[in-house]
């Protein structure tokens, strides 16, 4: 009788000190370590002061996102890219309309601001965080029953084309472009085939590319009518992509050789068809005209 008191006493101690652990751990940060990081996160160009304020709110994510959440709408860009991150990779963060619509917003800025290696020096998987605006997709994806309505409407009110490749590359992803495609009305893919032009915004042509590419046979009005624009630009990647949608090689080979259009938001590359590299090799460091 007695072991087994000593034993049930054991069990008892054990539970005891595993619910006083939890409890310790759950506890929040000190207010001063709080604030600390809070001004760290901001820009003030000292190097790694916001990498590692970020990775110390990651630690306290599910304790803090009440606090993050109030600091996210008050703090700099910067400041708000690494509240982002952590908000993002906080299970128990439930995100509201407000956040909702506040990432969107912040996705068409794209990183005219702020870029990844802002905050995180030097990253061990530069892939893995390459900047807020990637990496909401990645977010969205795992919520898309949250963010879904949200989505559909974006598409007719945003002049970003990389917000509309990348609305079309994941519902392609998930099997549900048959729903969305309508969405993209004529009026919404002119405004996207004006990106064909020489605008020397980075990127532009190769999502506005990749995004006739997703939606296919849809695109060719507009990029007939970009066609006869007068930018030269603009002529040969529409008339480029108009044939890479007839599946002509040498169309396909012309768009790799001035564009990115392997881009992917997130997941596995795209491999290259061995044919690719020789159908780019006329156009490739030269400004030989397509066809």
């Amino acid at each position: 009788m007695a072991a087994a008191r000593a034993r049930l006493f054991l069990v008892w101690a054990f539970a005891f000190c595993c619910l006083l652990a939890v409890n310790l751990l759950a506890a929040p940060p000190p207010a001063e370590e709080l604030r600390r990081a809070f001004a760290d996160i901001r820009e003030d160009n000292v190097p790694h002061n916001c990498e590692h304020a970020t990775e110390w709110l990651l630690k306290y994510g599910d304790e803090l996102k009440d606090d993050l959440l109030a600091e996210l709408y008050r703090t700099d860009r910067q400041g708000r890219d690494a509240i982002l991150h952590v908000l993002f990779n906080t299970a128990s963060f439930e995100p509201d309309e407000r956040f909702i619509r506040f990432v969107f917003a912040r996705m068409a800025e794209e990183d005219r601001y702020v870029k990844s290696n802002m905050i995180f020096k030097d990253p061990l998987d530069r892939l893995a965080w390459s900047g807020a605006h990637w990496e909401a997709w990645r977010y969205i994806d795992d919520h898309f029953q949250l963010f879904e309505p949200y989505v559909k409407a974006e598409i007719g009110t945003t002049d970003s084309v990389f917000v509309l490749w990348a609305t079309a590359w994941l519902v392609k992803r998930r099997g549900i472009m048959t729903d969305f495609a309508p969405l993209f009305t004529p009026e919404v893919l002119r405004r996207a085939a004006a990106n064909l032009k020489q605008d020397k915004v980075r990127y532009n042509a190769s999502r506005t590319v990749r995004l006739f590419l997703l939606l296919g046979d849809q695109s060719l009005p507009a990029l007939r009518e970009i066609s006869t624009a007068g930018d030269p630009q603009a002529k040969m990647l529409a008339k480029a992509t108009i044939d890479a949608l007839a599946g002509k090689r040498k169309a396909f080979g012309y768009l790799v050789a001035k564009l990115d259009i392997t881009q992917v938001l997130f997941g596995p590359a795209v491999n290259e068809p061995d044919w690719v590299s020789e159908a780019a090799e006329p156009y490739i460091e030269n400004d030989r005209p397509y066809p």
